[in-house]
């Protein structure tokens, strides 16, 4: 049978082998002495350890440039060098046990202009689209700019708000981000304990009993319990146990027991000592030193709860706002829809009318030129329609997508609640004094620079030396045994104790008391810590104020929206108006007749007329949605749209165990003994109501948005408002 090249190599190597041990043994004649026997032998030994050692390590890579079949291996022949490097390299996808909900999974291919069909009409309140939002979704949707895959779920999954957020950060555990149940963790009592045994053995150097076996078998027993308290000090409780048993012939007892019982208290006196530092803090624990900072404590981590319920508190209104908006622009896309329509049936009737004149002869003024001219309108307006109905698609879809509701359910939604059309005036100072009282920025921030005073002041405490004082009892025993009878001592006489009685009757005891002292000299890291918290909290009361600024800016925008948007949605009206009677006496001259004036390029001027009636009644319905919008936008501004619509947000109930702990601590303090230099109730450090310098108006009350206290004048568009007659401008002489 014929080998392959690994093969040969395999068996090669055993004769090349045998061939140099032949070479070397006496049989072969050689006088090579028996020292440069025994070198050639260790250098020959250590080259193919060396070898084989650098293919074990190199695997299926080389350094040198060379081709794979430069390469033998004796275990794997068909190894590649590109196999790992392809498997890394390729795109894969995690094996998930996830399911796509069934509505997404089996929802109706979209309406298109391509497809259109007769669903089920479904109208639709803007209440129930904010009871179907904050129903169905658990991820706060909310309007996207910029296309397709622009959408904050798309492009930062890990930043989009959810329901989860307030109770991801209150089970938090990392430094800086940890929630109340982790910041409660460091006054846990720990429980620890082990044992080990061992066994050595070993010879002695001593003239009386020489080169004797010397055996000690040992075991060790350790458990303790340690509680931090909140004044930064902490307990130790002990129990000690140490075995030996030996054949030295120094030992009074083969085997003996050792242990003891004790407490261990430690307090710090200066630096990381007192209430107040350790809820804002924590602990102070030596093993992480600086890297833990002063920011663990229980009082920073129910302040960022705070902050992350504010935070959501912004996110729900954010999105309630976008669906007002998707709601109105749905109700602008219906409007637009129907005048288009309307626009596409003038131009049908305009056309028709031409076709007969020219057929006819009509009345000798409308020719081919101006038929085809009401043809060109006719297609005009019927692309216009179905750009229309395409927008109408988009927005509902839109909408849906707001809502948490599939692509298409079989229904189309279509908005019932019509917009306000009365004028609105809000007041200035009680919507600026609401604006900046309420809005949950500024809570956001206010709790942000709470949360950085209470640091700085900790991080202040940081800066004297550490002295702390420490104190231990322990009561002692020992004995040849830990448990059983008592035994006579063969020596004395006396009565000797098993370990537990003689900790319990030979008044073993010892103590310690006194002071630890430590200091780095110069307090740089402590005295950088406090300049950081000192620039970090200037920096959050300049950004406060930059928010008060912006926000004031904020609500004077909405209210000049508001007046911009309803003055013009009364001029579009009268513009509206207007071009509806200049297209209804043209359409009369155009069947009619009229003077040889009126009727010059009539087609002409009857199908501007129809255009401008058109773009007339899109621009004053596009003004009605935008005016409801600047009133949306300026219950954002003071913050108080979610009360308007009726939406509160309020946290979930504790946990049952919470309440009773609670209770049992009131009534510890209540019940205890009265000390007057020990505060029980530690100070507040929030309310329940806005706190601030924002000086409130003599005539309202904070945030209250008020009408004019003129008449509402509600208009419409069969019958608008006529302006006084000083306003009115002088018609326009003709020529």
């Amino acid at each position: 049978m014929q080998l392959g090249p690994v093969q040969r190599r395999q068996r090669a190597l055993p004769d090349a082998w045998m061939s140099r041990s032949e070479a070397d043994s006496p049989a072969e004649g050689c006088s090579t002495s028996l020292f440069l026997k025994l070198a050639t032998r260790i250098l020959k030994r250590s080259f193919v350890a060396s070898l084989c050692s650098t293919l074990l390590l190199s695997g299926c890579s080389t350094t040198r440039k060379s081709t794979v079949s430069d390469l033998q291996y004796l275990l794997e022949p068909d190894c590649r060098v590109d196999d790992n490097r392809n498997y890394d390299t390729r795109i894969s996808w995690p094996n998930l046990d996830n399911t796509t909900a069934q509505a997404v999974q089996s929802t109706i291919e979209p309406r298109s202009l391509s497809r259109r069909v007769e669903d089920e009409v479904r109208e639709i309140q803007l209440s129930e689209c904010f009871h179907i939002a904050l129903s169905h979704n658990d991820i706060i949707e909310t309007s996207a700019l910029g296309g397709v895959g622009a959408k904050v779920v798309l492009t930062n999954p890990q930043g989009a708000n959810s329901v989860y957020d307030a109770a991801i950060q209150e089970t938090g555990i990392l430094f800086g981000r940890r929630g109340l149940n982790a910041a409660l963790s460091d006054f846990d009592t720990t429980f620890a304990t082990g044992i080990t045994w061992g066994r050595s053995s070993g010879r002695n150097n001593l003239a009386a009993t020489p080169l004797t076996l010397n055996t000690a078998e040992t075991a060790a027993f350790r458990s303790s319990l340690t509680k931090a308290f909140a004044s930064g000090g902490s307990i130790q409780f002990s129990h000690d146990w140490d075995y030996l048993g030996t054949n030295s012939p120094g030992a009074y007892y083969p085997s003996s027991y050792a242990g003891s019982i004790g407490a261990q208290i430690r307090q710090p006196l200066l630096a990381g000592s007192g209430t107040e530092f350790t809820r804002v803090a924590g602990p102070v624990n030596p093993s992480f030193g600086s890297i833990a900072g002063v920011s663990q404590g229980v009082v920073i981590a129910r302040i960022n709860q705070d902050i992350t319920l504010a935070d959501f508190e912004t996110a729900v209104r954010n999105a309630m706002a976008d669906i007002e908006n998707a709601y109105w622009d749905l109700y602008l896309a219906y409007h637009s829809y129907d005048t288009a329509v309307v626009a596409h049936k003038s131009a049908l009737e305009t056309w028709r009318i031409s076709n007969i004149a020219v057929e006819v002869g009509g009345n000798g003024k409308i020719g081919p030129v101006d038929e085809l001219l009401a043809k060109d309108r006719v297609y005009e307006t019927k692309a216009s329609t179905e750009t229309a109905l395409n927008g109408i698609f988009r927005a509902e879809s839109e909408l849906r997508r707001l809502l948490g509701m599939p692509m298409n359910d079989g229904t189309v939604l279509r908005p019932v609640d019509e917009p306000s059309v009365a004028e609105f005036v809000p007041d200035w100072q009680g919507s600026l004094t609401k604006a900046l009282t309420q809005r949950s920025e500024l809570r956001r921030q206010k709790w942000q620079i709470k949360s950085l005073q209470l640091q700085l002041n900790a991080a202040r405490s940081l800066v004297r030396p550490r002295l702390d004082a420490v104190a231990s009892y322990d009561i002692n025993g020992f004995g040849d045994k830990l448990l059983g009878q008592n035994t006579q001592d063969p020596v004395t006489g006396l009565p000797t104790r098993n370990g537990f009685g003689s900790m319990a009757h030979d008044d073993l005891e010892s103590w310690t008391l006194g002071l630890q002292f430590s200091m780095p000299i110069g307090f740089r890291q402590a005295h950088s810590q406090v300049r950081n918290y000192e620039l970090q909290l200037a920096k959050a009361n300049a950004v406060l104020a930059a928010q008060e600024r912006n926000i004031a800016h904020d609500v004077a925008n909405a209210v000049q929206e508001i007046s911009s948007t309803y003055t013009a949605a009364q001029s579009s009206l009268k513009r509206m108006k207007a071009a509806a009677e200049r297209v209804e006496k043209y359409r009369i001259i155009l069947e009619v007749g009229g003077s040889n004036r009126e009727v010059d390029n009539s087609m002409d001027v009857v199908v501007r007329a129809q255009e401008r009636l058109a773009a007339a009644e899109i621009a004053f319905y596009q003004q009605v949605s935008a005016y409801n919008k600047a009133i949306t936008s300026l219950h954002v501004a003071t913050g108080d749209l979610l009360e308007h619509n009726n939406i509160w947000l309020a946290e979930g109930a504790w946990n049952a165990d919470a309440y009773c702990d609670a209770q049992a601590k009131s009534a510890a303090r209540a019940y205890g003994i009265d000390n007057p230099k020990v505060d029980a109730h530690p100070p507040e450090f929030a309310v329940d109501h806005p706190v601030g310098t924002v000086e409130l108006s003599p005539r309202v009350m904070p945030g209250n948005v008020i009408s004019s206290p003129v008449p509402e004048r509600p208009y419409e568009p069969v019958s608008p408002v006529e302006p006084a007659a000083t306003t009115e401008p002088a018609p326009a002489t003709e020529p």
